[in-house]
Order: C-alpha cells, then sequence, then structure tokens
C-alpha cells in the first residue's frame, strides 16, 4: 500500500520576485514484517543493505562511519548503460529510523520509519526526489506522475526483498 504526492519547492528568493517551481515527488510505501523493530532495524541500519534491496542500487561504498551516520556513495542505474554516483549521508536512530539522503546530482531523501506492531514491524519507506538541481527549470515540465511510476515499484521491490530476508 502506499501514497504519491507531489507540490512545490520554492528556493529562496526575494518576496518580490518571481518564485521559481520546481518537481518534488514523494512516494510512500509500507509493509508489515515479521521481526521485531530492532531486528529490521539491524539489517537496514547497514548501508550495505541498500545493494541488495533497490533495484537500481548497483553499489555502496562506505566513505566514513560513525556511531549513528555514515558518509556513503551509491552508484544507481539509469539505464541499460549508466551509472550514476551519489554521496550521501545515512543516519540512523537506533530501532526507530534509518534515513538516506543526498544532495548531488539528484536531491534525495528515503526513510525507512520503524513502528512496533505487536511482535511485528510496521516498516513505511518515504522517498522524496527534487529533480530541480539536476534539470534546472526543465524539472517544472517532467509530469509527477512519471517520476512516481518509476520509483514506486523500486520502493515496493524493497520491502519484498526486505521481508523475504527478514522472515526465513
Amino acid at each position: 500500500m502506499g501514497m504519491i504526492r507531489h507540490g512545490d519547492l520554492v528556493r529562496g528568493k526575494p518576496a518580490e520576485a518571481p518564485a521559481i517551481r520546481e518537481l518534488l515527488v514523494t512516494v510512500e510505501r509500507h509493509r508489515r514484517i515479521a521481526a521485531s523493530n530492532s531486528h529490521v532495524f539491524a539489517v537496514l541500519s547497514d548501508p550495505q543493505t541498500l545493494a541488495g534491496l533497490l533495484p537500481r542500487v548497483k553499489k555502496v561504498e562506505i566513505m566514513q562511519r560513525g556511531e549513528s551516520r555514515a558518509r556513503v556513495a551509491t552508484h544507481m542505474a539509469v539505464g541499460p548503460f549508466t551509472t550514476i554516483r551519489s554521496e550521501g549521508e545515512v543516519r540512523w536512530l537506533q530501532d526507530q529510523e534509518v534515513v538516506f539522503s543526498a544532495r548531488h546530482p539528484l536531491t534525495v531523501e528515503s526513510r525507512w520509519s520503524f513502528v512496533p506492531a505487536g511482535t511485528a514491524t510496521d516498516l513505511r519507506v518515504t522517498l522524496t526526489i527534487d529533480l530541480a538541481p539536476m534539470l534546472g527549470p526543465l524539472a517544472a515540465m517532467v509530469p509527477h506522475e512519471h517520476v512516481a511510476g518509476m520509483v514506486a515499484p523500486d520502493l515496493e521491490h524493497a520491502l519484498t526483498a526486505l521481508a523475504r530476508r527478514i522472515e526465513r
């Protein structure tokens, strides 16, 4: 189950100047996983897990790791012959959430939230993408449904793969 939202993100412009509207797409999905929050968290708090869950993420490099965050570089396939390298950060709050964010070449944030549901965990993933940093003014012409339609199946795949891995 999930939800797709879109909205406008307005960059800091003087009040009297016309604002530049940019494409901001948010896709949400959720799934109940038959495992405790701590078990689901243990799997997702390892940045290397992204490469096995998200179909477009081919490789994850851990550049620096701390107690509650890691600096990473991901290599994502964007077509049959093209891969984009994106540097970002993974932050986690024990048994509550894992957040990945990157600013270049695409502004993206994926937030994985854990809610206890008896002996299971309700896992909600929210992915927000801002195409404007990469596409500039052309971002406003990209239909948000097209972007969401590309991203939603990847999130569904990730949740299914995670559930299979954990519930074995």
